[in-house]
């Protein structure tokens, strides 16, 4: 802003170096201003604070001529536009100002793109210096990091408390961190305070590279905190309609999917994300010659258009392009920009490469091993998307290797950056210098993948090292068993590469260590006898042999649920069985407490997976598959245009080699462009049709060829086979569309325009075979490329002006509608009638099918997405990572239970959608109510339609409903499982499980219309170990005693209605209205007061031989008590809402909890615990709210409800072994090579039983 706008500056006297102000005055532009018709305004501030990830690099000519006019270089390399820069940043302008529209009206503004689509920049060059120009702003600045708690504290700290100096500045950033982990300081104070700094200024904070809080934050419990933090913070000032702070949080679109997977922040993108689209080509031109404009220097003649022919054949090309463009600024002839230039630079695509690969070559041999070191730790390997750059610090370079950094940072290679906080200090690091070099570098390409698994096992130690650490390097964090195994080898293997985590191995060594000493001291310290030391030998040494063996098991496990996190579920089911098997070999060593860890993972492996099979070992990608029609076989080809068959079980059946055109492309995901399809399925028919550029043969599914259609084109790319099976279609790369049928004759001859490109031309007929669609594959002024409709009976034309490149289409069901596809955009859907279009935003999208509920999408992320209808639209159901590469193509089986997708991983995969579900019961009506019977063969439940309903654990029903019972009725089984009784407002009821009889209990009058709240409901009752008596109480506190006639036995004031009979009958516990629970004996004598919970108990259990209570609060806490001792053992942070069911297991070892009810919505977790009050697992339902669950009386089962369906979930080691091996044995039969290829193996028929 002026110094006339601005009334009241920003100053700050303490400000820190991190962050950069500068004055116009001060860039080195006098020389400019003597070019010919410049005019530059450079009159004006900006202050970004925080932002201290920007280097000014000086760019110099290297040309023949002897450049002196000391013009700066208007490009930036792959460096990101700032501030500091914005007089030379084009093309976004239209985008810019639909962001300062949004700033107007919207307190969050999430701004999406592709990676190197220009988002930092649109900000940081873009739409600050247009609110600087309007007036009254303040900016920050912030990257999530490993920490996003301290980065945000770091943003706010300058405007919060602007007078501090460094020193005091570092340290209240981390207090401040603090207090917004633990809710003490609510981020909204904070911002109110800012705004009482600075009462005439609004604050935009900038959120750069947001996906960093999913790839260099590595605590989900972390990130949905802070999540939550700003998520609530902004839903505040959105209900206060204040605008006067503005959080825009720039992100990369393929991290979409993990967006998603958190509901909160889902619903803020699906309700107002921005997405920034690819350039047009005028755009482009802006970026390629405005700059120089400005300068006085011109482009030699056709050169521009030359650049923009080679931009538009690059994914992901403005880094590329910016690139290039400093490359050829550097060779400048005077004031020109030559073509012998741009040739010498390597142009668009290949100048990037060709200076990282000239800089390496420079460096000596054993700084070349350094720089290897160096890159690959600066590489964050992708969990479901592409690799991403990651911060590094000099302690993970080692302090000797930085000054090698220092010479990369030279090259413009790298970034180097001093901030953070370490310690109240701060931090040297690193980064590459944009994710462009990771996406293009050939040479660190091939690092990574011959490194990725080292880099991938890495960020698991240092998050293992990150929990140590935060609890305070106790013993218990260590590594243990065979993760410490590997650790030790790794270090061994690679010690140059594990400098920061040494320390953390070398401790859990000595742990080990310290365990088997402690072990020798307690054995050699008894010395009475010998035959005693030799007793104490022999229990010191098995309780180590024990151990280790649990440490294994452990270790082998958290292998497996690191797996399943990172989608990769058929992984985590072999890893699970493996972990399995050996658990039942030695299931005398393992502690209750790894055997439920054990069973709990290799269940939700078995009921998470929906690969079945996979084909690997392949040499070259596969780009298309089908299922044949009776949907036994599997066909594919690759980009050899070989076509493999096999059936189901991964068998090789038949080899079908096609010679390739010596005029085709067949592009990859190293080009970027769409696979070019060849060979072509039939729907409906086992047909096969393959194109060797002048011929095509048809074979059917067996390999058998059925017919040769000699001579028939020349350099055919694409061929397409109708549903009925009968016309077959080619395109060649002139445009020439043709139709013949089976035999050869030519039934259609169409040509495209004179504009037809042959990169990818995807051609498909309509299920009703009346249409042909195909691409023209070439780009008009606008970035639009037509496709063809041509009427196979009439040979009509119709023009779909489409806005992509298009790399995949479609057609519904019914021949209404198509879908278009274009990686670098999204979907586009058109109704042949009308022509109206339809559009879906996916910047990672590569192919489209229909599917049988809406719609799949492959990605170059390696997933899928599914997608529903949805307000005549479309919304996004769910994303699968499926492949580690881009998905080429999936097809469905002929009864659309089965999908197979190929990818440029290499592999073929078989996926069953259905997957191994748990039984479940889903009744017609709402379920209120649930509970397992103590003898396990029955389940209970209660309706909203006023009865009671009981099933057999197959889900079939047993009887006719108990009629006219409340839907609010709570339910409970005798100890026989004969007898169940009922209880609501006001009644209770008794009921013969076999003859379905009730008798009324107890009945009470309650006043009509008398309000809920001063209604004395009865609460679940409880019956006594004999079942003889009933326990029930009321919403006064007291509680009734009666026999089975309704006889009141005893009444007692016990506090509320929660009331509970311990196993053997001695003791009832009760839950007191001033947080207590109360204990009584049996015959309502008050026994003792147990404290120890600060809030309202919500749930009882005690354990099966009533030594342990556990009780659930609606804080979400679970607390244990020894009711032997009268003591409260451990209190546990379980849940975030009230606790709503606890049940033991029968060992009294193990417990469950559960949470959430019709009024307070949980996450749908249950957790599993020990009596230590060790947390064992915790596993997400499809549900937000559990108010029921119960093991079986053996333990084996876990059955769950919420309000629509029950759940068992299956405990069983044998079951779960022997469904897991049925799941992955044909894959492990046809790999026998693989690790572990033998663990379903059958030894004996009796192995599962």
């Amino acid at each position: 802003m002026t110094t006339e706008q601005n009334k009241n500056p920003l100053y700050h006297p303490n400000q820190t170096t991190e962050n950069i102000e500068f004055s116009g005055n001060e860039n080195a532009m006098n020389s400019v201003n003597s070019a010919k018709d410049v005019s530059i305004n450079q009159s004006r501030t900006v202050s970004i604070y925080n932002y201290y990830y920007y280097e000014q690099q000086t760019i110099t000519t290297s040309t023949e001529e002897d450049i002196d006019d000391n013009l700066p270089c208007p490009y930036q390399g792959l460096y990101n536009f700032t501030h500091k820069n914005a007089e030379y940043f084009f093309g976004r302008e239209v985008f810019i100002e639909e962001l300062y529209q949004y700033t107007e009206t919207r307190n969050f503004i999430p701004v999406l793109g592709a990676s190197g689509s220009g988002k930092s920049s649109v900000i940081l060059a873009g739409l600050v210096p247009k609110l600087v120009e309007a007036g009254h702003w303040q900016f920050t600045h912030f990257r999530p990091g490993t920490d996003p708690f301290i980065a945000l504290a770091q943003a706010l700290v300058p405007l919060y408390e602007p007078n501090l100096d460094r020193t005091d500045s570092m340290a209240q950033a981390r207090k401040l961190s603090g207090y917004f982990q633990d809710n003490t300081v609510p981020l909204s104070d904070v911002f109110a305070t800012i705004q009482h700094n600075n009462p005439n200024y609004r604050t935009l904070l900038i959120a750069d590279q947001f996906e960093e809080l999913y790839t260099l934050c590595n605590d989900e419990q972390t990130r949905r905190k802070f999540l939550d933090l700003l998520l609530y913070t902004f839903r505040y000032f959105t209900k206060q309609s204040s605008l006067s702070t503005v959080l825009v949080a720039t992100m990369r679109a393929d991290f979409l999917g993990n967006v998603l997977s958190y509901p909160p922040l889902a619903d803020v993108l699906r309700n107002g994300d921005v997405k920034i689209r690819s350039m047009n080509v005028e755009e482009l031109r802006e970026v390629i010659e405005k700059p120089t404009q400005k300068l006085g220097v011109n482009f030699e003649s056709g050169l521009v258009e030359r650049i923009l022919e080679d931009v538009d054949k690059e994914p992901g090309n403005l880094p590329l392009l910016e690139f290039a463009l400093t490359e050829l600024w550097k060779q400048r002839k005077g004031k020109e920009l030559t073509h012998q230039a741009y040739e010498e630079i390597g142009q668009v695509s290949g100048a990037l490469t060709r200076y990282a690969d000239d800089k390496f070559s420079k460096l000596k041999p054993e700084e070349q091993q350094q720089v290897r070191r160096i890159f690959i730790q600066l590489v964050q390997p992708g969990a479901g998307t592409e690799d991403t750059r990651r911060v590094a610090t000099k302690a993970d370079l080692n302090e000797k290797n930085w000054s090698l950094v220092k010479k990369l940072a030279d090259a413009r290679l790298v970034v180097t950056s001093r901030g953070g906080t370490e310690n109240n200090s701060e931090q040297e690091t690193v980064e590459v210098v944009h994710e462009a070099l990771i996406r293009n570098w050939g040479q660190l390409r091939e690092w990574m993948e011959v490194d990725r698994e080292f880099r991938t096992w890495q960020e698991q130690l240092r998050s293992a090292k990150k929990q140590w650490e935060e609890n305070n390097r106790d013993n218990g964090s260590l590594l243990r068993g065979a993760a410490l195994a590997k650790a030790e080898e790794k270090l061994q293997e690679r010690p140059e590469d594990l400098e920061a985590e040494k320390q953390f191995i070398q401790e859990s060594i000595q742990g080990r260590k310290n365990l088997h000493r402690r072990t020798i001291i307690t054995l050699t310290s008894f010395s009475v006898v010998a035959s005693l030391i030799a007793l104490v030998a022999g229990i010191g040494w098995w309780t180590a042999f024990r151990g280790e063996k649990n440490y294994q098991l452990i270790a082998s496990i958290q292998s497996s649920e690191a797996l399943f996190a990172s989608n990769k579920q058929f992984d985590a089911l072999l890893e699970s069985i493996k972990a399995g098997k050996q658990m039942k070999k030695e299931l005398d060593l393992i502690t209750p407490t790894t055997e439920m860890q054990v069973l709990v993972t290799l269940m939700q492996s078995l009921y998470g997976v929906k690969e079945q099979n996979r084909f690997e070992g392949y040499n070259q990608p596969f780009i298309n598959a089908s299922f044949s029609s009776d949907g036994q076989k599997i066909a594919a080809t690759n980009m050899d245009n070989v076509i493999k068959i096999w059936d189901l079980s991964g068998k090789e059946i038949a080899t079908l080699n096609q010679k390739q055109s010596d005029n085709i492309t067949y592009s990859s995901s190293d080009t970027g462009d769409c696979p070019v399809n060849t060979v072509s399925f039939s729907p409906n028919n086992n047909i096969i049709a393959a194109s060797d550029g002048d011929n095509i043969k048809l074979w059917d599914f067996n390999g058998r060829e059925l017919n040769n259609l000699q001579g028939k084109g020349k350099d055919i790319t694409v061929t397409s086979i109708s549903h009925d099976g009968q016309l077959i279609a080619a395109v060649n790369i002139d445009g020439k569309v043709k139709v013949w049928n089976r035999n050869g004759e030519e039934i259609h001859d169409f040509q495209h325009s004179e504009n037809f490109s042959p990169l990818s031309n995807p051609i498909s007929f309509s299920p009703d075979n009346q249409i042909l669609a195909s691409a023209n594959g070439e780009k008009n002024a606008d970035g639009e490329e037509n496709i063809v409709l041509w009427n196979l009976k009439t040979e009509e034309a119709k023009i779909l002006e489409s806005q992509f490149t298009v790399c995949s289409i479609d057609f519904n069901s019914n021949s209404s509608v198509l879908a278009v596809t274009d990686y670098l955009s999204g979907i586009e859907f058109w109704s042949i009638k009308s022509q109206k279009q339809n559009f879906v935003y996916d910047f990672n999208v590569i192919t489209v099918t229909y599917s049988p509920e809406g719609i799949i999408s492959t990605n170059w992320d390696g997933s899928i997405n599914f997608w529903e209808s949805f307000s005549n639209g479309w919304k996004l159901k769910s994303s699968w990572k499926i492949h580690s590469a881009p998905v080429w193509n999936v097809s469905f089986s002929p009864d659309r239970k089965m999908l197979v997708s190929v990818s440029d991983d290499k592999t073929i995969k078989l996926w069953n959608l259905e997957g191994i579900k748990p039984p479940s019961i889903r009744p017609i009506n709402g379920l209120r109510d649930m509970i397992l019977s103590p003898d396990g063969e029955t389940i209970a439940t209660v309706h909203a339609d006023d009865t009671i309903k009981l099933w057999n654990l197959d889900g079939t029903r047993r009887q006719e409903p108990f009629q006219k019972v409340s839907s609010s009725s709570k339910i409970t089984f005798s100890h026989d499982s004969k007898y169940l009784v009922s209880s609501d407002h006001n009644l209770v009821q008794l009921w013969n499980i076999e003859s379905g009889e009730s008798k009324t209990i107890i009945k009470q009058e309650l006043p009509q219309k008398l309000p809920r709240r001063k209604r004395n409901n009865f609460g679940k009752a409880s019956f006594s170990y004999d079942g003889k008596t009933i326990a029930v109480g009321r919403e006064d506190g007291t509680i009734k005693l009666l026999n089975l006639d309704g006889k009141e036995i005893q009444t007692f004031q016990g506090g509320s209605k929660l009331v509970s009979y311990s196993p053997d009958g001695k003791i009832i516990a009760s839950a007191s209205n001033n947080n207590t629970i109360k204990l009584w004996t049996a015959d309502g004598k008050e026994l003792s007061s147990l404290v120890g919970s600060s809030y309202s108990i919500t749930s009882l259990s005690f354990s099966p031989d009533s030594k342990i209570l556990v009780a659930g609060n609606e804080n979400g806490n679970i607390l244990i008590w020894s009711l032997t001792e009268k003591k409260l053992l451990h209190t546990l942070q379980a849940h975030t809402s009230p606790v709503s069911s606890l049940t033991f297991r029968a060992d009294n070892k193990i417990f469950a909890s559960a949470s959430g009810n019709a009024s307070n919505y949980d996450d749908g977790r249950i957790k599993f615990w020990s009596i230590d009050g060790i947390e064992i697992k915790t596993l997400k339902t499809n549900s937000s709210a559990v108010p029921s669950i119960n093991f079986s009386s053996d333990g084996k089962m876990l059955v769950w409800s919420n309000q629509m369906e029950v759940v068992m979930w299956n405990l069983d080691l044998n079951y779960l072994l022997s469904q897991g091996c049925d799941w992955v044995r044909d894959y492990l039969k046809n790999n026998p090579n693989i690790k572990d290829s033998h663990i379903c193996v059958l030894e004996t028929s009796q192995d599962f039983n």
